[in-house]
């Protein structure tokens, strides 16, 4: 008897060591793996990233590839201080709700408590909305567009803090929406500043920094601050690398620079928080709740979402050519870290392909995906001229049994492969996609989705509009920028003392669309007498921006 419970334990003892050996073979693969995804995307001699991935509270992989400083050569490597962009959410929010829970601020208060210069705000916005972005305040980059005042052109955090604190008005009521932009956490970073009357870089350091010995991370609010170790941002034009400096610092929503060691012990602290950062971070996690009862899965400073049947926390950022991820799996205990200096989207395949390689095994396929072919006339359910934002449009058609995609005014299509139900790829950017409700088109890419509607859209005839009376001297006394209209070739041309020309295009007897972004459409207003005496801008993230005629 004896004899048999020893070879009994001697079997279990040999399968034991089978299954570890087994199991330390699968990670050294799922590790060389990694190797050759960073060798696949990022070449020795450009731009690149460096990453981390942490499990169980431990970094089980740490990599580099390309270089940080192009001029002389500097590779990336685990000290690289990278400018991490929206990624600096999160920290922000956190102190937010740190104060919150010493009993300095409530995230229900109004910010013209923290903040009189709003005092001509039509609602009120509490803090919270600041942190989830259904405060509907115009963003901070294109009102800087507005003003003439390009990503590349330099501005400090006290001059863009300046710039907002002149808003007046709103794109729409307060918690109504759901609209990712950066202003919010720009005016939360002045209150919290306000509030505990230190500058925000040191709240930062005294807060997070030194107690997580995060000891190469600050928050840059010049771009004339030396930052050691920096990595340089840098994007691919016509086949060469060029520098692609970013100078809008911005402290709140962005602005902190730190290396990958650094972001690898915040993400060790999102795996095992103290009592109190659980507290705090349980209540970043919080979905909001729009005021029709809609939940969205933006919290404070944090995102969740389904992949696979995994249930992830995260936040990407991208500013100029710099990209960072961060991305964890609570339950198993799994992060991914990314940071790099070039501006592509490489990092955000990256992070999925390595979710995928290490935790296959706990995924499941999206039972939505599955329709492989449409004929002609299921596609026309999908056809149709849409608006993603004010003055943006374009078409969608329906021919040869394939869905074509054509930019608004143009001639040039573009099919759209079926990848799903109502669910169509981009070809021209891997990372984004098409999908379908009801009269909705939806634009997908990476971690954002723009609902754009179906819109019925009529141009007037050339021989129907006057673009005289068109012409003229606009200002708008909010930010103090002025724009004159003028005719060339026959055309309304909208000049700018900064800014380049913008080409306008009739869109009703009465407004313009154009194709820039912040300066999407333009709708004209008359008095009794029949005269132009202003018009009404929109476009992304701006609406209702009111410019008078002054000559």
């Amino acid at each position: 008897m004896k004899h048999s419970y020893q070879a009994t334990f001697i079997l279990v003892f040999i399968l034991f060591c089978n299954i570890c050996l087994a199991q330390k073979q699968d990670r050294t693969n799922q590790i060389n793996k990694v190797d050759s995804l960073l060798h696949h995307y990022y070449q020795k001699n450009n731009p690149g990233v460096a990453l981390a991935i942490i499990e169980q509270g431990k970094t089980i992989y740490s990599g580099q590839r390309g270089i940080s400083n192009m001029e002389y050569g500097i590779p990336i490597t685990d000290s690289t201080a990278f400018h991490i962009a929206s990624v600096s959410k999160q920290f922000t929010a956190y102190l937010a709700v740190l104060l919150e829970k010493e009993g300095k601020l409530s995230l229900h208060d109004d910010i013209r408590k923290y903040l009189p210069e709003l005092k001509d705000l039509p609602y009120k916005i509490t803090l919270r909305q600041l942190a989830n972005h259904t405060h509907g305040l115009s963003n901070l980059y294109e009102l800087a567009q507005l003003k003439g005042i390009e990503p590349g052109d330099k501005m400090t955090h006290k001059e863009i803090v300046e710039m907002l604190l002149h808003i007046k008005q709103v794109n729409f009521k307060p918690g109504e929406q759901y609209q990712y932009n950066n202003t919010g956490f720009v005016l939360l970073a002045e209150i919290i500043e306000r509030l505990t009357g230190k500058p925000f870089q040191e709240i930062l350091k005294d807060k997070i920094f030194i107690p997580l010995q995060m000891n190469n991370s600050s928050a840059v609010n010049t771009s004339s601050l030396i930052i050691k170790n920096k990595a340089y941002s840098y994007r691919l034009k016509n086949g060469k690398y060029e520098n692609y400096a970013f100078n809008m610092m911005a402290n709140g929503s962005s602005g902190i620079s730190t290396t990958i060691n650094d972001l690898s012990k915040w993400a060790i602290t999102m795996q095992y928080p103290s009592v109190e950062n659980k507290e705090i971070l349980d209540e970043m996690l919080q979905p909001t709740i729009l005021n029709s009862g809609e939940t969205i899965r933006y919290g404070l400073g944090l995102e969740s979402k389904t992949y696979k049947g995994l249930e992830l926390v995260f936040h990407g950022g991208g500013d100029a050519g710099y990209r960072s991820y961060i991305l964890t799996i609570p339950k198993y205990k799994f992060s991914v870290v990314m940071l790099g200096n070039n501006n592509d989207f490489k990092p955000f395949q990256l992070v999925y392909e390595i979710v995928d390689l290490f935790l296959k095994e706990y995924e499941k396929e999206n039972p939505s995906l599955q329709k492989t072919s449409y004929t002609t006339q299921e596609l026309k359910a999908f056809e149709g001229t849409y608006e993603m934002f004010p003055g943006s449009f374009f078409t969608i058609i329906a021919e040869n049994n394939s869905l074509y995609y054509q930019a608004f005014g143009t001639q040039n299509k573009m099919v759209l492969p079926i990848i799903g139900d109502g669910v169509f790829a981009n070809p021209n950017l891997p990372i984004s996609y098409f999908s379908f409700d009801k009269s909705t088109c939806n634009f997908h890419i990476a971690d954002f989705t723009y609902p754009s509607k179906r819109v019925n859209v009529n141009l007037p005839k050339p021989n129907e509009m006057n673009l005289a009376e068109f012409a003229g001297i606009y200002r708008n006394e909010e930010f103090n920028t002025e724009y004159e209209l003028v005719i060339k070739n026959s055309e309304l041309i909208a000049q700018h003392s900064l800014n380049n020309d913008i080409a306008l295009h009739p869109l009703t007897k009465n407004s313009f669309y154009s194709n820039e972004g912040f300066f999407g459409k333009l709708s004209f207003s008359k008095n009794k007498e029949g005269k132009i005496i202003g018009f009404s801008l929109s476009g992304q993230n701006l609406h209702n921006i009111l410019f008078t005629k002054i000559k």
